[in-house]
């Protein structure tokens, strides 16, 4: 029941989504009216309707009324015209106007690649997409980067390498039909714990469960087989893994034959990765290796569970390709039970990476360097044709606040995102902020570390005060509700980054009268390639259900479990009644899934008396 408008001092229910991690997990929020007339959310409780969590919360998500509640946040636009000075309070109107005068004048004197976008996975579907069309179609900056590309880069990376597209080939059912479970780099029991409650259900009904970590932790613990890997080995335990597999004849010659490319050259490749060899790279007991490869081989499906202590690497890519190299040599993909599952940090990191919010990406799973891309990203925004870049495409995080220090980067606007408190190598960080001409943040707390460090920080919508789209690990899209007044002159990300665009001079493109507005124009941006379809879903239908993609039709199917190809159709690879398996079309080149030889290499940096930490394996904090 979603009532828009309660009376005071009677409590109304509000259908929403989690805004903590990728799991998604569906909310009911109570609100009522607060002292100041505003409305407020009194409790947060598990929606027992929704899929990824038929009710569940863990303790983040049954505390998001006291989140919300939290004192310090900022109200109105802090605005300082000198660094010397202190910040000083200006009317929403005019700071949004004085912003956009100063990005635009930047642009106009320095060129686009003055000015850098960073945005956030906490962001909506609808403001993850006005960024980017700002940046790429109309200022055309190179200079786009998001948190997502410090946790969930090297996932989306080896996807795209290894399977043709970056998406989850399976769904959270998947955990109900596993034999086998490998979670590696996860601390699902802490970080994902709706998730891992899930898994443990089918670890009870007799699935086994291989956890692969530095550390004995608390997933670790409910693991039947806990393997304590030396930290940076990752690729050598997955590499011998496979060498045992093809050992003891635990392949699918058959589906290597017909669904993939590259097997030929991985036998050699793995000569090198015996298990006593192995052993020692990674102080793994041998016997334990052994038993983990045996487990998987005979495993009917088995399931891979992954997060930041494979992609936080300076390999991470290639930690992902050996670990669907494993999945695509059993044929564990594609079927109720079975694939690598990437498990995601950040509430809308999925949908983020769909937008294309890092490097080079595009709406609906694009990317700039393709011809037919471009042209239907410039179709989508109006724009005439070879107006987007090829080179727009930004090096990464770390090296634009590099070249944000060393004066090439002007000016930079950050969106929900704190990175002089999350990026590492902080000091890179400070040194771009402080030396930039002018630095917009846009927040919903005043006092952070990176607003300390702003000329102008605007005063944001809370999640739970805005109407927006969230999409979680397993493609599931849900519409979060506003149930709450947003403080002072606080407005909604979307609202924000459209109305600077358009005092910038993009009035035409970004006059949206709504996120549902906004939302509209994202469901065009369908990819008959990769399997991108949001077509089929509206805010009309999301206010009733949530919807996992792809969806081509509004009257289709609100589940669609396994995602793959075969002329543009989702299917799952079930045996047909005559014992024949239908063909998978992969969106690679070669409509073949691939594989890939990823060496061992060793570490740059090992801990040591100094620095004897091994970082969290979980869900960072931003």
């Amino acid at each position: 029941m979603t009532v828009a408008h309660p009376q005071p001092d009677t409590p109304a229910q509000v259908r929403t989504v989690c805004s903590y991690c990728g799991v998604g997990c569906g909310m009911v929020l109570d609100i009522g009216r607060g002292p100041d007339g505003r409305r407020t959310v009194l409790k947060a409780t598990g929606d027992k309707a929704h899929p990824a969590n038929s009710g569940r919360l863990c303790t983040k998500g049954a505390t998001s009324a006291g989140m919300l509640a939290a004192p310090g946040r900022l109200t109105a636009p802090l605005v300082r015209t000198d660094r010397s000075q202190e910040p000083a309070p200006m009317p929403m109107e005019r700071a949004v106007k004085e912003t956009a005068r100063r990005l635009r004048a930047i642009v106009d004197e320095h060129g686009p690649d003055a000015l850098a976008l960073y945005v956030s996975g906490q962001m909506t579907l609808e403001a993850q997409y006005l960024a980017n069309k700002l940046a790429k179609g109309f200022v055309r900056t190179s200079w786009i980067e998001s948190n997502s590309r410090l946790c969930m880069a090297g996932a989306g990376s080896g996807y795209k390498l290894s399977l043709g597209a970056d998406g989850p080939p399976g769904s959270y059912e998947d955990f109900e039909h596993a034999d086998t479970f490998l979670v590696t780099g996860s601390n699902m029991a802490d970080c994902h714990p709706v998730l891992f409650l899930r898994l443990l259900e089918r670890v009870k009904a007799g699935a086994k469960l291989i956890v692969v970590d530095p550390r004995r932790n608390a997933t670790a613990d409910k693991a039947d087989l806990f393997l304590q890997i030396r930290p940076g080995t990752d690729l050598a335990l997955l590499n011998g893994l496979l060498h045992l597999l093809v050992e003891n004849g635990h392949t699918d010659p058959g589906f290597i034959a017909e669904h993939t490319e590259g097997w030929e050259a991985m036998p050699g490749f793995l000569r090198d990765y015996p298990p006593a060899t192995v052993s020692e790279i990674t102080g793994i007991p041998e016997a334990d290796i052994r038993l983990a490869a045996r487990w998987i081989g005979e495993a009917g499906e088995w399931m891979s569970c992954w997060t930041m202590g494979l992609n936080q690497s300076t390999h991470g890519t290639w930690n992902t390709n050996a670990l669907i190299n494993l999945h695509l040599a059993t044929g564990a993909i594609c079927r109720p039970g079975s694939g690598p599952f990437s498990l995601t940090g950040q509430p809308n990191a999925m949908g983020g990476r769909e937008m294309g919010y890092m490097g080079p990406g595009l709406p609906g799973q694009r990317v700039l360097q393709s011809d037919d891309d471009r042209a239907h990203a410039e179709e989508l925004w109006d724009l005439g044709p070879g107006t987007l870049r090829t080179d727009a495409a930004g090096a990464g995080t770390v090296d634009m606040f590099r070249q944000m220090s060393e004066g090439r980067i002007k000016a930079c606007w950050i969106i929900c995102t704190n990175p002089v408190a999350s990026v590492a190598n902080r000091r890179t960080v400070i040194e771009g902020l402080e030396a930039a001409e002018f630095v917009v943040t846009q927040d919903v707390f005043a006092d952070t570390e990176t607003n300390a460090y702003a000329d102008v920080a605007l005063p944001a919508a809370l999640w739970g005060e805005a109407e927006g789209v969230m999409i979680n690990s397993e493609r599931n899209l849900t519409l979060a509700t506003q149930a709450a007044d947003p403080p002072g002159e606080a407005w909604p990300d979307w609202r924000i980054i459209a109305r600077i665009a358009c005092e910038m001079g993009y009035e035409e493109a970004f006059g949206y009268a709504d996120a549902e507005e906004v939302f509209e124009e994202i469901r065009r941006a369908h990819n008959p390639r990769t399997g991108y379809d949001l077509r089929g879903v509206t805010y009309e239908r999301l206010r009733r259900t949530p919807v996992q993609w792809p969806s081509a039709a509004v009257d289709g199917p609100d589940r669609n479990p396994v995602r793959y190809l075969n002329d543009g159709v989702s299917q799952t690879l079930t045996v047909r009644p005559d014992g024949s398996v239908p063909r998978l079309a992969f969106p690679t080149a070669s409509g073949r899934a691939v594989f890939f030889g990823r060496p061992h290499m060793p570490p740059a940096e090992m801990p040591d008396d100094d620095f004897p930490f091994v970082l969290n394996t979980g869900r960072l904090q931003h």
